[in-house]
């Protein structure tokens, strides 16, 4: 009984240890769909002049990040947050019902929230807003800090004029062909979210294990002594 009771104990501090930590790692899905675009990948291009043109894009960009990365930036006339984000997937569906997937190459986007003028998405080198971010709508940008669920339906393509981000400048993609995306037609509808998904950090994991592990040895140990001992009370 002793035993079961040390067992118990030590099972009792490794979970107290774990919850006192407060260690979880939040995984983040941030996405940005934004409709009726214009898309050039490679060589061949996707003219959306009106948006009944079967050239037309609807893109969403889907990008993951980690809570742990988050940082606090501010700038003039913007303060806000912004994160890393990798595994960056473009899909993009066209009006004449074509469609096609490209994964950017790791280190050309970042996701960011601007709590001063009410908008959130994804920016690169090109620029905050570009290729993709949403302002505007109902959503409470001012207490979202890109940690928590979050959907934002607003506008997009708030691009100062002649920058890169208004004109579309290229994307490296992991086949080896250049994504550009444009907005003829500004402001454009569009949809930004957050979800996060918590996992157990490895540390907790290898505390949950230890507990079993030596939960296991011990009973195993205490039945080789019980056995031996009927074995000896048997022989005499």
């Amino acid at each position: 009984m002793r035993i079961v009771f040390r067992l118990l104990a030590s099972a009792a501090f490794c979970s107290a240890l774990v919850a006192s930590s407060g260690a979880s790692a939040a995984t983040v899905t941030y996405s940005d769909y934004v409709a009726d675009m214009s898309v050039k990948i490679g060589d061949t291009s996707y003219t959306c002049s009106t948006t009944s043109d079967p050239g037309c894009a609807f893109i969403s960009i889907v990008a993951t990040g980690d809570t742990s990365t988050i940082v606090p930036f501010s700038v003039t006339g913007a303060q806000g947050f912004q994160n890393a984000v990798e595994a960056v997937v473009v899909n993009v569906f066209l009006n004449d019902g074509g469609s096609f997937t490209e994964s950017l190459l790791p280190g050309q986007l970042y996701v960011s929230v601007d709590q001063t003028n009410g908008g959130a998405g994804f920016g690169s080198v090109y620029g905050p807003t570009y290729p993709a971010a949403t302002y505007g709508g109902s959503a409470d940008y001012q207490h979202f800090a890109l940690a928590s669920n979050f959907y934002a339906q607003g506008f997009s393509g708030f691009c100062p004029v002649g920058t890169p981000c208004d004109a579309g400048a290229a994307l490296h993609t992991a086949s080896g062909d250049d994504l550009v995306i444009s907005y003829p037609f500004r402001p454009n509808f569009s949809i930004f979210s957050s979800t996060v998904t918590t996992v157990p950090e490895p540390a907790t994991l290898e505390l949950m294990l230890l507990a079993i592990g030596m939960f296991a040895l011990r009973r195993a140990g205490h039945c080789r002594l019980t056995a031996c001992g009927r074995a000896t009370a048997l022989s005499s």
